[in-house]
C-alpha cells in the first residue's frame, strides 16, 4: 500500500484548492438549525422532532452525497495518476528546426529582388515540402526568438513567414551559435534525441559557432546550413535609400562566406548548400533530414517517451450516479 502512495501522482495539483471552499460551504451547510425551512419558528417546539426531523435528516443526507460528488470531481480534474507507459515517438524524432537569418544583411540586393524575398519563398517551399512531420522556426539577429515551436500544421508557420523582416528585430547581429543552442533547447523540451537544424543565413561564420554546431551533433542533432546571397556581394542599402557605410567611410558590402558556413555544417554533421532557383537545396536538406532519425543516431531507448496513464475518466460514471441521486433527494432545491 504505501508503493502505491508513493507512486501516486498529481497531474493538475491546482485544483486540490477547491476543497478549501468545499469543506466552508459544508460546514455551512451541515450547522445547527439549518435546513428546517424556517418550520422550527412555526411548529411548537414539543412536536418539531415528530414533524421536522425526518425531513432535516433527508436532506443532511443528500447534502452530504452531493458534496461527495463535489469531493470526486475535484480529485478527477486533480488528474490523480499512479501508472507509467512508454511510448515510441519516432515521428517526433523526425523534426526540424529552420533558424531564419532576419539581420540587416539580408537586405542586400545580389539575389533579386533581395535576399530576405528569396529566403522567405525558399522556406514557404521547405514549408510546403514538410508533409506533417516536426517543424518549428526561430528568427534570429543578435538573439534569437521562437516564431513557432514544433508542430505537424506547416499552414501555422506559413503565416509567421510575411512578417519576417529585420524590423521585427530589438537588436541587430548575427549570432548563430545562440541561434543553434535555442534550438537544441526545444529539441530537449519536446523530447527529440535527435532532430535537424537548418540555418537559412548569409552571415560569416566564426569558430563560436562551429562549436556550437559540434556540441549539437555530439547531442545526437545535425546542423546544415542554406546559404543566401553571393560572394561578390552587393551594397547594402539603408531606410532612406542611402548606401550604409563603416565607421571609416566604406560602403557596407554584404558577402557571403561559403566556407565559414560549410565549416558549420561540418561541425554539425549536416550539409550546406547555396540558394538556388531548382528544388537540389531541399533535395539536399531531405537527405540529411531522412538520415537523421531511425538511422541509428540513438538507440530505441532513446526514441521513446514515458507518459503518465489517467484513469480518471472512467470515474464519471459513478459521478453521474451521485448527481443524479443527490437532485433526486431534493438537494438541488
Amino acid at each position: 500500500m504505501s508503493a502505491a502512495w508513493e507512486a501516486l501522482h498529481w497531474m493538475r495539483p491546482a485544483w486540490l484548492w477547491g476543497f478549501l471552499p468545499l469543506v466552508l460551504a459544508l460546514l455551512y451547510r451541515l450547522r445547527p438549525g439549518s435546513g428546517r425551512g424556517g418550520w422550527d419558528a412555526i411548529v411548537e417546539p414539543a412536536l418539531q422532532p415528530y414533524v421536522i426531523e425526518g425531513e432535516v435528516k433527508s436532506r443532511r443526507a443528500g447534502t452530504l452525497l452531493l458534496f461527495a460528488a463535489w469531493a470526486l470531481s475535484l480529485l478527477l480534474l486533480a488528474g490523480p495518476v499512479w501508472q507509467q507507459r512508454e511510448v515510441p515517438v519516432f515521428e517526433a524524432e523526425q523534426a526540424q528546426l529552420v533558424l531564419f537569418d532576419l539581420s540587416r544583411s539580408m537586405l542586400t540586393d545580389d539575389l533579386p529582388p533581395d535576399r530576405l524575398t528569396r529566403a522567405r519563398f525558399k522556406l514557404m517551399d521547405l514549408l510546403a515540402r514538410s508533409q506533417g512531420r516536426q517543424t518549428g522556426l526561430i528568427a534570429f539577429a543578435e538573439r534569437p526568438y521562437v516564431i513557432s515551436p514544433l508542430t505537424d500544421d506547416a499552414r501555422t508557420i506559413e503565416a509567421f513567414v510575411p512578417s519576417l523582416s529585420p524590423e521585427i528585430m530589438p537588436v541587430q547581429g548575427s549570432r548563430l551559435d545562440l541561434a543553434i543552442e535555442r534550438a537544441m533547447q526545444l529539441f530537449e523540451q519536446a523530447s527529440v534525441a535527435s532532430g535537424h537544424i537548418i540555418l537559412i543565413s548569409d552571415a560569416p561564420a566564426a569558430s563560436r559557432d562551429i562549436d556550437a554546431a559540434r556540441a549539437a551533433r555530439q547531442t545526437g542533432h545535425r546542423v546544415s546550413v542554406l546559404a543566401v546571397g553571393t560572394a561578390t556581394g552587393a551594397p547594402l542599402r539603408g531606410a532612406d535609400g542611402q548606401f550604409l557605410q563603416y565607421a571609416n567611410g566604406s560602403i557596407v558590402v554584404p558577402q557571403l562566406d561559403m566556407e565559414s558556413l560549410r565549416a558549420v555544417a561540418s561541425a554539425g554533421g549536416g550539409t550546406a548548400v547555396s540558394l538556388s532557383t531548382t528544388t537540389d537545396d531541399l533535395d539536399a536538406l531531405d537527405a540529411v533530414l531522412s538520415g537523421v532519425s531511425l538511422s541509428g543516431d540513438v538507440d530505441e531507448q532513446a526514441a521513446r517517451k514515458v507518459y503518465w496513464v489517467e484513469y480518471a475518466p472512467w470515474m464519471l460514471w459513478p459521478l453521474l450516479g451521485m448527481l443524479l441521486l443527490a437532485f433526486r433527494r431534493g438537494v438541488a432545491t
